[in-house]
């Protein structure tokens, strides 16, 4: 799973090459740090194990526990902010 999102998390960047080198555009790869990767790769592990636990919730009491969800929807804004804030960093 952790080179799966090391390559998706790994930026690529167009850059115009200069005249010698024959290509007219560049690509350079920007990896992410090993830190990043396995706090994504954790925040996942976290999300899905809430989302079971709200299910198993659900099956057993029957009823919707605001404070799972509440957590589920901490780990989805952490997601998101960390992922918008890599790719525009």
């Amino acid at each position: 799973m952790l080179a799966w999102l090391r390559k998706a998390l790994t930026k690529r960047r167009m850059l115009t090459a200069e005249p010698p080198s024959g290509r007219r555009i560049r690509v350079r790869e920007e990896p992410p740090s090993e830190r990043f990767v396995l706090s994504i790769a954790l925040m996942i592990v976290f999300f899905a194990g809430l989302v079971a636990l709200e299910m198993v919730y659900m099956v057993v009491l029957g009823e919707w526990s605001d404070v799972i969800f509440n957590g589920v929807m901490l780990i989805v804004g952490g997601l998101v902010g960390a992922l918008f804030g890599w790719r525009e960093a």
